[in-house]
């Protein structure tokens, strides 16, 4: 009987992949459609206003498996250093959820969407630093963002611009 039990548990862990996938799951909403955009290999080449450093890095984003999250891993080349990115729709507030996290800080964002100008503004909620940011889709293959953050005293300490490209 054990043997049994056991079987059934390792075929099902090896078929459950297969049975949740993002393609299997419900079709999503327009609003989770957005983020359809996202989905697919990237590098992005990150520059600090005023003092011109610049980054590069590699980011590769996928659906959840029930295909209500936009995941992403993304890792700063020059650095070294590891960092997440998680997006998903919020229906009964009816606004974007995302939160950016690595060892150091994270930070929970909250996302409008503009069709007309393919630009998505995010706004930080709740934490000290206020971030402000905003995602423009030129097309499929570029984004363009910025982002700034400002401290409690409401004085700029960080203000960023990217440039982010499909990678083939």
């Amino acid at each position: 009987m054990r043997m049994i039990s056991f079987t059934v548990a390792v075929f099902m862990t090896a078929i459950m992949p297969l049975v949740i996938s993002a393609g299997d799951a419900p079709k999503r909403s327009a609003e989770l459609q957005v983020l359809d955009r996202l989905i697919g290999e990237w590098e992005t080449e990150i520059t600090i206003k005023g003092t011109g450093e610049k980054s590069t890095t590699l980011q590769s984003r996928r659906w959840s498996r029930e295909g209500k999250f936009v995941l992403s891993e993304d890792l700063d080349k020059s650095a070294k250093k590891e960092s997440h990115f998680l997006v998903t729709y919020d229906a009964k507030a009816k606004q974007y959820r995302a939160c950016f996290i690595n060892e150091e800080f994270t930070v929970p964002l909250m996302g409008t969407w503009d069709e007309s100008t393919k630009t998505m503004r995010w706004k930080s909620s709740d934490i000290a630093f206020r971030h402000d940011g905003v995602h423009r889709f030129v097309n499929k293959d570029l984004v363009e963002w910025t982002m700034t953050v400002t401290s409690p005293e409401g004085k700029i300490v960080l203000e960023m611009s990217a440039k982010q490209t499909r990678r083939k």
